[in-house]
């Protein structure tokens, strides 16, 4: 409750034009384009990387511009989204007999776990246009690589979804506890083996987590790009969101939901506070690196234009080259 007040607050006083702390404060000549002169872009044929970077550099730019309460809402949303994949997947792969599937010998169970829930999760989120903390680090790296927004308004993007998401997460982990869904207790034991972890694991794990992720936010955009359907979107989202999981790479938004269904289940008595602030932040950190730096930034500068030649003069090139 303290979380959700203090977000609405926030929210709640830009949305008023409350001008911001000195440290989230624009600096608009710093910015190579401003928001409201990004292009729209139009694809005669199939989008190419290059086209589908320079597109999730505007749409992180775009995200930056929305207004506090509007981005807050679509950020409890894309949590929901999240957590309804929590739900399900806890409850099929989560609970299935035979011991605990992040064991040796259980990778078919691992699989099952991977390809049944978040699949859906990253689906729901692309198809409602709502917005995710883990996929804004994509753009928002991609976004910064471009010039396109400033560290500060990156920042405040994401601390508005960050909040965002953990709202609508942690309201459908306890929406399993309190309906007693199969998976409210596989949610317990799955919380308690994120908890085993140690902070060096959790962060390293949350790097491949973040990158895969973002790889989904890629594929995601191209699907959309090249007037995909939603069978194409989740085909995208499918294969590295499955590869996520059944991984058992870390994710501190599907976090979110374990630990708040363990804990509100009745059985999460290891679920100690400090233990899962530790988790929290290490698996932030690892998705803020493998989602915004690697998958974001440096994805972003490998497949765009070299900043002193600019846009315009690469763009020109690669058309030429392509019909030549």
């Amino acid at each position: 409750m303290t979380v959700l007040l203090s977000v609405l607050v926030v929210c709640a006083a830009a949305e008023r034009h409350t001008p911001r702390p000195a440290l989230l404060q624009r600096p608009e000549s710093d910015l190579l384009a401003a928001r409201n002169e990004l292009p729209d872009r139009t694809y005669s044929g199939r989008a190419s990387v290059f086209d589908v970077f320079r597109a999730m550099e505007d749409e992180g730019a775009k995200r930056m511009g929305e207004r506090p309460l509007k981005l807050l809402a679509k950020s409890v949303a894309a949590g929901v989204c999240v957590g309804l994949g929590g739900i399900l997947c806890s409850g099929v792969g989560g609970d299935l007999a035979g011991g605990n599937f992040w064991d040796r010998g259980a990778g078919l169970d691992r699989f099952i776990f991977g390809a049944i829930g978040y699949p859906l999760s990253i689906t729901l989120v692309a198809v409602t246009a709502s917005s995710a903390f883990t996929g804004n680090l994509a753009l928002a790296g991609a976004a910064l690589h471009a010039g396109k927004c400033s560290v500060a308004d990156a920042l405040y993007m994401l601390l508005i979804t960050y909040g965002g998401c953990f709202i609508g997460t942690v309201w459908c982990g306890m929406l399993s506890a309190v309906c007693a869904l199969p998976g409210a207790a596989a949610s317990a034991a799955i919380a308690a083996h994120k908890l085993e972890l140690t902070m060096v694991q959790t962060f390293a794990r949350g790097i491949g987590g973040g990158l895969l992720i973002s790889l989904a936010i890629l594929l995601a955009t191209t699907a959309v790009r090249n007037h995909g359907n939603i069978g194409d979107i989740f085909i995208s989202a499918f294969l590295p969101i499955s590869a996520y999981v059944a991984s058992d790479f870390e994710h501190v938004l599907a976090n979110f939901f374990f630990f708040a269904a363990g804990r509100f289940s009745g059985e999460g008595a290891a679920l100690t506070l400090p233990k899962m602030a530790a988790n929290i932040a290490a698996s932030t950190l690892g998705n803020i690196v493998g989602a915004g730096v690697i998958g974001g930034y440096l994805l972003a500068w490998a497949n765009g234009p070299d900043p002193w030649r600019g846009e315009k003069a690469v763009t020109m090139r690669v058309e030429e080259e392509g019909g030549a």
